[in-house]
């Protein structure tokens, strides 16, 4: 299981490499002296956690018309998903703390690519604002780092239908199809930010 979620992160992490190797050229250049393009960055561990469905009825209390008794109820299961996903949460805030952005241009056409942010070339690197070409051993590990984020991603994702049907069970037959709407935008964001490599904070 656990290497069959390694592959499908690996093709996940393909197309943004492919797309910064197409911006940059080859041999590091961008047309017009343009600076390196921007890159996305992975979701953040409070991004994550706040897709737990049950919070997100919570906050949809009013508009849901939510008994005082369903609310209780609701409220406890999201204590309850965010413990029961507490250490896997923890796991991935601890791989992503120890990925470098900052102003590091990844070498283009690696995989590195994918993650960091690109600053202009006239910018004072040491500032915090210009920007540095990245080594081939830092591109590896960014690889590394890059593929056991979303593995990590893909464990919380796949853990998602279960939490959703234990929220779900806590409305009346009339409030679940008041929600489709909100579980449907719900849904798009857990897409925007696991399944497509979205960008986080």
């Amino acid at each position: 299981m656990r290497n069959h979620a390694l592959r499908a992160c690996a093709i996940l992490v393909l197309p943004f490499a492919a797309l910064s190797a197409q911006r940059g050229g080859r041999g590091g250049s961008t047309p017009s002296g343009e600076a390196p393009p921007r890159a996305v960055r992975p979701a953040t561990a409070s991004q994550l956690e706040d897709l737990n469905p049950a919070r997100m009825l919570v906050d949809k209390r009013k508009k849901l018309s939510l008994a005082d008794s369903q609310l209780s109820q609701m409220k406890a299961l999201e204590k309850k998903i965010t413990d029961r996903n507490a250490a896997i949460i923890a796991q991935y805030d601890s791989v992503r703390g120890e990925m470098r952005f900052g102003n590091v241009a990844p070498v283009p056409g690696s995989m590195g690519a994918s993650m960091g942010a690109a600053g202009g070339r006239n910018r004072n690197a040491s500032s915090g604002s210009g920007s540095t070409m990245q080594t081939p051993e830092a591109a590896a590990k960014m690889r590394e780092q890059t593929i056991a984020l979303r593995v990590i991603a893909m464990q919380i994702r796949e853990r998602r239908p279960a939490d959703l049907a234990e929220a779900l069970a806590l409305l009346t037959p009339e409030q679940q199809k008041q929600a489709e709407e909100f579980v449907k935008e719900q849904e798009d964001e857990v897409d925007r930010l696991i399944s497509a490599g979205g960008r986080g904070g």
